[in-house]
This record gives C-alpha cells, structure tokens and sequence, in this order.
C-alpha cells in the first residue's frame, strides 16, 4: 500500500507542471540576475548566489505540498484514505519524500546556470556537498508544507506558504548576508530553521566541510516538525 501510494503521487505530482516550472524557473531567473548583474564579477560572491537561489528553489519546491494537502482535504480524500492500511506515519513520510523529490529539480538547474552561464568553479567534493546540502536541507520545509496543508485553507494556502518562504529566505541570508543584517536580526535569523538551512548548503565552500552543528540543528526542526504534520493529521482524519 504504501509503495503504490508513493508511486502514484509521484506521478501525479510532476503531472502538475505548474509546481515544477514555478519553484525551477524563479530561481534560475534570479540566479542570473543577481549572480550574473548584481555582484559583478566577484567568484565568490556568485558561488554564494548559486547556492543560495539552489536553496531557494528547493525551498520553495518543499513547501508546495502543502497546497496539495489542503486540496486534498477539501476534497474529503482524508476520508478515502482513513478506509486504507495507510497509516499516518506513513502519509506523513510519504508527503515529505514527495517533496524531497520535487525539490531536485530547482537545485540541479540553477547548478548548471551557476556553472554553465555564471562560470562558477568548486571542485567535485565541493559540488557534491552543496548539492546535498542545498537538496537535503529542504527536509525541514517539506514537513512544514505538511503542516500548513492542514492548518491553512485551500484557497489561502498558496499565499500563506508563499509569504513564509520569502520571510524565512531573508533570515537564512538568500537575499543578504545574514553577517551583514543589524545585530537584532541576526539574533532572531539563528532561531529560524532556515539561517541553518543556509548554513548547511553553503558551507562546503569555506573549505569543502559539513557544518555538524547545522546538520544537527535541521535534524531537530524536522522531527518536530514532523511531529506536528503527524498530529495535524490525526486530528483533521479523526474530524472527517
């Protein structure tokens, strides 16, 4: 049951153009502007664009399944679905790797546009581990499109999730440092999942290591957050 529920949603998730090509595009056309125009032709500041914008992408890929969610409910399919073995668990787990899986695209195109049109250069550790990074780190924004699946409306939900991205993208320092906000901003960036998020992806290019701390921290936002997604969807199931 829960391979074929998988199988299904995957193919029915990358049916619906409109996610793939929206969380690809924008962040593509964001790294050649900003990478390509705006640091002129400093190297590393268009490693950190390329980065940051795979980070975005894949960001906002991850929370897209929560506009799927709330379909989802005001369709009444918890209903169905409380009728099948599939246990919370599970859907749960299986909403995450469908995010995870749609958040691949955006980091592989705008690696190739960093490489191919901004000449960034990194070495083959270097391009493996911000890959990871910038694609691994999108776990704790997967469940977090889980939770607002269920906690916003379906017709609000774009919006509402939209509007998280863009706050939690400027304190995980996509848009500007996070080294170069006021003090009191980058005080409250290191309690965003986020500013970790960033830290993460980014920091195989300060020598081409993990950040433990980082990792650890993501972890944590994730299990809670998972947590949460679960219980959300134990709740709404049990109002069905």
């Amino acid at each position: 049951m829960n391979a074929t529920y998988l199988r299904l949603e995957a193919v029915r998730l990358f049916r619906n153009k409109r996610v793939v090509i929206f969380s690809t595009l924008l962040p593509a056309i964001l790294v050649l502007i900003i990478g390509g125009v705006s640091v002129g032709n400093d190297p590393d500041a268009k490693k950190y664009v390329m980065v940051s914008m795979a980070l975005f992408g894949a960001m906002s890929a991850a929370l897209s399944s929560g506009g799927t969610i709330a379909v989802e409910r005001g369709l009444g399919w918890n209903r169905t679905l409380r009728l099948t073995p599939l246990s919370p668990g599970a859907y749960v787990m299986n909403k995450v790797l469908l995010a995870l899986l749609v958040a691949v695209p955006p980091v592989v195109v705008t690696f190739v546009i960093g490489a191919t049109a901004l000449h960034v250069r990194l070495t083959a550790a270097e391009w493996l581990l911000c890959f990871a990074g910038a694609w691994l780190s999108s776990l704790p924004f997967a469940a977090l499109g889980v939770v607002l699946g269920y906690i916003a409306k379906p017709d609000s939900v774009q919006q509402v999730g939209a509007l998280i991205n863009l706050v939690l993208a400027a304190f995980g320092g996509l848009w500007v440092p996070v080294d170069l906000m006021p003090r009191v901003l980058r005080e409250i960036a290191r309690f965003t999942p986020s500013y970790w998020t960033g830290e993460v992806a980014r920091s195989p290019l300060d020598g081409g290591h993990i950040d433990g701390q980082a990792i650890l921290v993501l972890l944590g936002w994730t299990v809670v957050l998972g947590l949460v997604a679960l219980r959300r969807f134990r709740v709404d199931t049990a109002r069905a």
